[in-house]
């Protein structure tokens, strides 16, 4: 049983986790796709960007909370959505929820849990959001789409950078697969894969247009799907590269992420995930203009380590290495967290907490 008041850092929880997972298990999630070059990749851009401080402005009181689509949050940090929580906790995305709210943050709730999704909207009515991947034609979307809405999810959150699964060397080389158990969730619905490699434009248009939910673009990577999306009508562009777990030599989020912000210009909010594993990579993000930041690997490692609460101890610490890092480059609030607190700087190999 792990005391969780011996986990004092993030560094430290990984390695917890790493010790009492299956290993077979513990490289699944690890993974990226290929050689993991992205996964490298996202470790190395964020070390590549620096923090630039200014001092005596007075941060005695620094106040970390932020929003998201209009949902208030204690920090900007999110749980992002991730299927396969049932791995690494029985109570798979219930049980996140929970951490979630615990710390008046969201959670991103995978449409593949085998927690009900009613139960998990219920941990906190109205602020959670919910996940989709198109399995369904357009009568599926809004099947789906009034179901969670009924269940209380504040918005939709649909997937659109995995048309096929990637293979991932190294959890072939362990060995160890996972899928869906197609949970029933699904079974009232039905479940066609194939109809993510169909998913276009057209399709993503009619369903912010038929949706009572405000809906979210997430795997956006380049500056032309940004404009796209926003076009469509969406509420929110979600940067990533789902972890590096796609596609293998690919883009780095941070890289991508300040020319996106850019482009949508303003008009609509920003969030990023791929990568994050401390406060300061959090605050970066946010001078580049992302409104909140996804965590999915440190989601998996934390409930390993103690459940619902192995997971608030993750979210507790990112939130003290968040206002940390705030009084020490002289920001007060969220809103000072601009761009001229960051620079591209000398690519430092990752020595923190990492997953390769």
């Amino acid at each position: 049983m792990t005391d969780l008041a011996d986990l004092k850092t993030i560094r430290q929880v990984i390695a917890r986790a790493r010790e009492i997972v299956d290993p077979s298990a513990f490289a699944w999630g690890a993974a990226g796709a290929g050689d993991g070059v992205t996964v490298a990749r996202n470790s190395i851009g964020l070390n590549s960007l620096a923090l630039v401080p200014r001092h005596m402005r007075n941060v005695e009181d620094v106040d970390t909370a932020s929003s998201f689509v209009g949902i208030p949050l204690a920090f900007p940090v999110m749980l992002a959505p991730v299927g396969a929580l049932g791995i690494y906790d029985t109570g798979d995305a219930l049980a996140a929820a929970a951490a979630a709210t615990q710390v008046s943050t969201a959670i991103i709730c995978s449409e593949l849990t085998t927690s009900p999704w009613e139960d998990v909207a219920a941990t906190h009515p109205g602020h959670h959001i919910f996940q989709m991947y198109v399995f369904g034609d357009r009568d599926w979307m809004h099947e789906v789409a009034v179901r969670v809405k009924q269940a209380g999810f504040a918005a939709i959150c649909v997937t659109v950078d995995t048309p096929i699964l990637s293979r991932r060397d190294r959890s072939i080389e362990q060995v160890f697969g996972w899928s869906s158990p197609s949970p029933p969730n699904l079974q009232q619905h039905g479940s066609d894969p194939r109809y993510r490699a169909r998913f276009t434009w057209e399709d993503l248009r009619w369903l912010v247009e038929n949706s009572e939910l405000p809906v979210i673009v997430k795997g956006v990577m380049t500056v032309e799907d940004a404009v796209a999306a926003v076009e469509c009508g969406v509420a929110a562009v979600y940067v990533s590269n789902h972890g590096g777990r796609v596609i293998d030599h690919g883009m780095s989020t941070i890289e991508v992420l300040g020319e996106i912000v850019a482009a949508v210009g303003g008009s609509v909010d920003v969030a990023v995930d791929s990568g994050f594993t401390s406060g300061a990579d959090v605050c970066k993000a946010l001078a580049l203009g992302a409104k909140a930041v996804g965590i999915g690997r440190l989601q998996c490692w934390g409930l390993a380590v103690g459940g619902t609460d192995g997971l608030v101890r993750v979210l507790d610490l990112l939130k003290t290495e968040i206002s940390i890092t705030m009084a020490n480059i002289g920001c007060r609030e969220i809103a000072d967290i601009t761009p001229d607190r960051v620079r591209w700087s000398i690519p430092v190999p990752p020595s923190g907490p990492a997953f390769l």
